[in-house]
């Protein structure tokens, strides 16, 4: 598959993939807001959005 020259140059311009949190960085209680989970969740949506993004 042949791809454009600005598709090419959106891609190089992909941040890397949100790192998961480590399984101690959460404290399991719940009351953290926002939880390290919510903040790496939300972070990988807009990753994953910028990447379809630069697909298209």
């Amino acid at each position: 598959m042949f791809m454009s020259q600005s598709n090419h140059e959106n891609i190089n311009q992909i941040p890397p993939e949100p790192k998961k949190p480590e399984s101690d960085d959460c404290c399991g209680g719940g009351s953290c807001c926002p939880c390290v989970w919510d903040t790496y969740r939300q972070a990988r949506k807009i990753w994953l959005k910028t990447i379809s993004d630069a697909s298209e």
